[in-house]
């Protein structure tokens, strides 16, 4: 079992996802994120047939996924072995989960920050190997803890990196398209151009 997996118990994820005076996120809160990237993939015409959803935590990515994609297979990777055995996810880490193919889609949701920066890194080299198409990567940075971050009800017991840490391994795979969800590298849908990451604005009155 990995350094810390035992924490990840019933009573982490009551005081964190479940019970309304404490948690971090709702379900609904789940929902809207998943509608949004997985309303990206299809509108793009992403094919996605294998769906997996590394430390899915308490699934409640899997609704908006079956509803946009519903012959999709979803798989959810778990480190906690309490979650395994009361949902059936698969036990495995990030960072060593070795499937025979590469899915469509890999959903990395608030999870990275969790590993210390070798784990990290070999996770995120992992993820260029599982992902075919498309990575929705979300994690907690440092500018997060400090500029918007609730820190009342977010876990402390992190590792916290640059935004650019993450930014600079994901690049050698993958490309942004918007809100967290990157295509691989060689795929090309068609985007207009305002609907592509934007520039680094330039200064005022320089063109």
């Amino acid at each position: 079992m990995p350094d810390g997996a035992e924490r990840f118990d019933a009573a982490f994820y009551r005081r964190y996802y479940l019970d309304p005076r404490t948690r971090v996120a709702s379900p609904a809160d789940a929902e809207r994120l998943g509608n949004v990237f997985c309303a990206q993939l299809a509108y793009l015409g992403v094919p996605v047939r294998r769906v997996l959803d590394v430390g899915c935590g308490l699934g409640h990515l899997r609704a908006p996924v079956r509803r946009f994609f519903p012959r999709a297979r979803y798989i959810g990777l778990e480190v906690s072995e309490w979650l395994c055995r009361r949902h059936g996810w698969v036990h495995g880490t990030v960072e060593a989960y070795r499937p025979r193919e590469p899915f469509d889609l890999v959903i990395c949701h608030d999870v990275l920050q969790y590993l210390a920066d070798r784990a990290a890194a070999r996770a995120l080299a992992n993820l260029g190997r599982l992902a075919r198409s498309a990575l929705f990567v979300s994690v907690l940075t440092r500018e997060d803890w400090h500029r918007h971050a609730d820190q009342s009800r977010s876990d402390d017991l992190v590792h916290l990196r640059p935004a650019d840490w993450y930014r600079r391994r994901l690049a050698r795979q993958f490309r942004p398209v918007a809100g967290g969800l990157l295509l691989r590298r060689g795929l090309k849908p068609l985007l207009w151009e305002l609907e592509r990451p934007w520039p680094r604005a330039r200064p005022p009155g320089r063109g």
